[in-house]
């Protein structure tokens, strides 16, 4: 089974020379150098026209050497228990099929994880995602989660099963997928969406739950804490701020924004 495209033309081009075109415009145009300590992404997943160069940030950042990806995404048009990770053999976009990491996926099925084929017949959170790796890391593997479930408990349970499943596969690295927060001005989106970024480069996670309380958005704020909990598990305590934009950007209009921040964590350096 092939999880076949469903905002290609709409977030991202259809045809493939746009495509490739277009991501790795993304990727070389951030400027960012490349960290090879870096073990996990957040990434934004609106079309490409507002948030591809974040995403091309934060991709650019990460490792040249990346064989596994797993991506964390949240749900928006289907209700998740819990998380599903996708259990067909690959997404296929304009660029062609990006595979599934089968053996990952199945420890993650049997740590417990289930599979809802509709969670992922139209959801664009992961999807957005696989062009990037796909360009990034040609032949690399991926396992696709959409979380339901955002609460801490449960987001630092999803971390330890991915820490587990991931054991024994070197370069692995997890993406975050999410946006920041939306339809607000540009100096409210500012201030709401600085508090999840301070918050997630103290790599604690209590603290991000409290920038939620206090009322900062992130549409995928339970990928963001798992990949925070991912971290800490596997005693990664450099995190950092990539890039930071909103929608204004592009359609000029200040007023009703969305956010879109790309950060990383991973390992000190040296070690």
């Amino acid at each position: 089974m092939i999880r076949k495209p469903v905002v290609a033309g709409t977030f991202y081009p259809s045809d493939r020379e746009s495509l490739e075109e277009l991501v790795s415009s993304f990727i070389s145009g951030s400027g960012r150098p490349v960290d090879d300590f870096i073990t996990g992404i957040i990434s934004p997943h609106a079309g490409y026209v507002y948030s591809g160069a974040v995403a091309g940030a934060a991709f650019a950042s990460a490792p040249d050497d990346v064989l596994n990806v797993i991506i964390i995404a949240p749900p928006h048009r289907y209700p998740v228990r819990g998380a599903s990770i996708y259990d067909g053999e690959g997404y296929s976009t304009p660029l062609g099929t990006a595979l599934v990491q089968r053996e990952i996926t199945s420890r993650l099925l049997q740590a417990g994880l289930s599979f809802q084929p509709a969670a992922h017949r139209s959801e664009h959170s992961a999807e957005v995602q696989i062009p990037f790796v796909q360009v990034r890391w040609p032949g690399s593997s991926i396992a696709v989660i959409l979380q339901g479930s955002a609460s801490a408990d449960y987001s630092k349970q999803l971390a330890e099963m991915i820490s587990e499943a991931a054991r024994g596969f070197d370069n692995t690295l997890i993406i975050a997928s999410s946006d920041l927060s939306h339809y607000h001005s540009l100096d409210t989106a500012e201030k709401k969406d600085r508090k999840i970024i301070e918050a997630f480069i103290s790599g604690n996670t209590r603290n991000m739950e409290i920038a939620i309380q206090e009322g900062a958005e992130a549409c995928g704020i339970g990928p963001i804490l798992t990949l925070m909990n991912y971290a800490v598990i596997m005693e990664q305590n450099r995190f950092g701020e990539i890039m930071w934009e909103t929608s204004a950007a592009a359609s000029g209009d200040s007023s009703s924004v969305v956010g879109y921040f790309a950060g990383y964590c991973g390992r000190e350096v040296g070690i």
